[in-house]
Parts: C-alpha cells; structure tokens; sequence
C-alpha cells in the first residue's frame, strides 16, 4: 500500500496523474463498446503462450551468450557510472532479471525461451499488455478491437494496401505474445515496427555494407525489421548486459548463418564491421567507435530512461561516430530518478547543430493511437537527423581496414 501511495504522490507531483489514470481505465472503456461483437471481419486470434522448455538445440549458442553475460557483468563494475543503469532500470532489473543471476545456466535459457510471454514486465517488450488485459473479458476485447484490428485498419490505410499482413510477421523466437491475423503472427508493435523499420532500412539500402547501431535494441524485434529486406549488412547493439543477451538470442537464433561477434570473444572495434553481420556489445564499448563508422545509429526510448549526464555521453558519441541519428523518446513528460533529478526530453538532446540538420520531428502515432483515440499521455515524438558533412563510405571502410591491418 505505501508503494502504491508513492507512485500516485510521485505521478501527482509530476502532473502525470490524470492522464496515467486515464489511459489505463480505456480497456473497460473501449473493450465495453465491443460487448457483444468485434469490429471488422479480419480474422484475428489472440496468442498468449504458456512457457516453454528450451530446445537442446539451441545450447551452444546459449552457452556463447551465457559466457558473454558474465564478462559483461564483471566488466561493468569498473565501467564509467555513465555505463551503469539508472535507478529507474536498476529497479526494473531486480525485478523482472533476477533469475540470469540467481540460476545457472538452464535458468539463463528458460528465461531467453520465454522472455516473449514473462509475466513480470520487463521493459523491452509489450508483453504486458497481453498479460493484463488476457485475463478478462473486455480486455481480450480489447485486444483483439483496438490493439490489433484498429492498428491493422491503420497500417492498411497507411499504405494503402500495397502490402500484405505477411509483411507484419516477425519470428516468435523468445515465445511471443500476440496474435495470429490471417495465419500470420503479429505482435502489439508489429505496425509502427514495420513502417520505421522499412523508413530506416530506405536510408542505407544503396550502401555495400551499411554499419546499423543501436543504443538499447531491447530483444531485438525492432532492429528485425529494419535488417530483415537488407542483402548486407552489420548491425551493432550496444545496451545493458540483461538485455544484450535478449537481443543475442534472438537475431542469431533468427539468422544463424550471420557471423555474430559476441563482448569476450574478440576485441571490439570499429573495424569489426567489416568482419561481422551481427555484433553484441556491453554500453560502454560505445566508446571504441571511430568518427564516421557508423551509417545509421537508432535509439528507441531509452535515452529517455536514464540521468541527463549519461544520456548526454551516448549522444556526444552517437553524433561523432554516425551519418544519420534516428530516435524516439519522451518529448513531455521527464522520467524522475531517485535524487530527484529528471531526465533530459528529446529536444533537449545535445546533437549540434552545426553538424547535424534536422529532417523531421514529430509525434509518434504509433503510441498515441494505439490504445484507442487519441492518448496525450503517450507522449513520445520521433526524431530524425542527417550529418551536414557525410562522408563516401567506400572511401570511410577503405580507411578503417587500412587502420586495422
């Protein structure tokens, strides 16, 4: 009861309250307008698993991943406090993450067969929302009404339907929640996954090898997208140890014939690129990147999650090492930590404008309108950067190589 008094006198002093309130009573409230019927004729079938055992399988690779999440924890401890989790994620690690560290290896593998469906909330996946609202009526109602039919209705109408529900399926590796539409698995972020993900991978699909970063891919999903269409290609993850592990099993379970370097197994490098398709790293190894070495970084709502001091760090590097900066964070509301201090919004980011314009800003609708109407508590916008000064990267790659020999 005292933490739960806390959270409505913190949301309160924030002045997020009311619009906290509102946005979690709109299950009753849209799930009730479906009482006795569904919209539309999509066939839509939801998808809440139970767990599962791992596949033996799959135990070498857990085994490469496993030794790499020792490494990255035991590293860690001496790393800058601007590579350590704030307290917003330190919380939200003891958790939901504690049994990578409480079990052995049969538990690590449990955890990764299953992370898709985990009953605990665990930041990276929107498996809560199929957790919460599964279990009663109107809620299934409205899941399968507003979550997935409207986003549907919505994605179709946003291309007019030159693509097909196939084009939304993405690999259920990690036990996903979600739905089956027209045969098809299809998650709650399927939509705006697939519409940035095809905007992104336009950005770099004319270069030989792109080199694609992310700051905090989570488990992945997202960074399938954008790599899925890509004949060749390097993708380079660079987040929490917890969650390096999630998005190590599932891109290298989805394309095990990509060369993968795992944190531990070599010495990274920016010219790791141009020997590896699939690169996991600890956060702090962001500091080995070299100016330009980079075509395409995205951060996806996590520079929104940690103190002004760290987030400012990743951006100084992102902005050195990348030709273009894609991102999607909080805009209105700041995260709070537990000195007090809020976290930076997105236009707050240090990305100098001498070097970098500006291509657009704007609000993601993806978060405002999926939990039906219009959410003003959703308040993540959508960032995209282009350096002023980009440069060939045949030539960049040339110089890389040269350096590296």
């Amino acid at each position: 009861m005292n933490a739960l008094f806390e959270k409505v006198r913190k949301a309160f002093a924030e002045k997020r309250l009311y619009p906290a309130i509102k946005s979690n009573l709109r299950p009753y409230f849209y799930g009730a307008r479906f009482l006795f019927h569904d919209a539309g004729r999509d066939s839509i079938s939801l998808h809440c698993p139970n767990y599962s055992q791992p596949n033996e399988n799959d135990s070498e690779m857990v085994e490469r991943i496993y030794r790499c999440y020792q490494k990255m924890k035991k590293d860690q401890k001496n790393a800058s406090t601007l590579y350590q989790p704030s307290s917003l994620w330190q919380q939200q690690l003891n958790e939901s993450y504690s049994l990578l560290d409480s079990g052995g290896i049969k538990d690590f593998h449990y955890f990764l067969e299953n992370f898709g469906c985990w009953k605990k909330y665990h930041g990276v996946a929107p498996n809560m929302i199929m957790n919460k609202n599964r279990s009663f009526y109107l809620g299934r109602k409205f899941l399968k009404n507003i979550i997935f039919h409207n986003q549907l209705k919505f994605w179709r109408w946003f291309y007019n339907d030159r693509k097909v529900v196939r084009d939304l399926a993405y690999p259920m590796h990690g036990n996903q929640s979600g739905a089956f539409i027209e045969g098809e698995f299809v998650g709650v972020g399927s939509f705006w996954n697939e519409i940035y993900g095809s905007i992104l991978e336009g950005l770099v699909d004319d270069v030989e090898k792109p080199v694609i970063a992310e700051l905090g891919a989570g488990c992945g999903i997202f960074a399938y997208f954008t790599l899925r269409n890509l004949k060749g290609s390097c993708f380079i993850d660079f987040d929490l140890p917890e969650t390096v592990c999630l998005a190590a099993y599932y891109l290298m379970k989805e394309w095990p014939n990509k060369k993968a370097l795992l944190y531990g197994e070599e010495e990274f490098s920016s010219a790791s690129s141009m020997n590896y398709e699939l690169i996991f790293m600890p956060a702090f190894e962001i500091e080995k990147l070299e100016e330009k070495s980079v075509d395409l970084f995205i951060n996806k709502t996590s520079l929104g999650e940690m103190t002004r001091k760290a987030a400012s760090n990743y951006v100084d590097k992102i902005v050195k090492s990348t030709e273009y900066f894609f991102h999607m964070n909080h805009e209105i509301f700041a995260n709070f930590y537990s000195d007090g201090e809020a976290g930076l919004l997105g236009h707050e980011y240090p990305v100098p404008s001498e070097d970098f314009k500006m291509l657009f800003r704007y609000p993601d609708v993806g978060h405002m309108l999926y939990r039906g109407g219009v959410d003003y508590y959703m308040d993540i916008f959508v960032y995209l950067y282009q350096c002023k000064t980009r440069k060939n990267r045949t030539l960049r790659q040339r110089e890389i190589t040269a350096t590296s020999v």
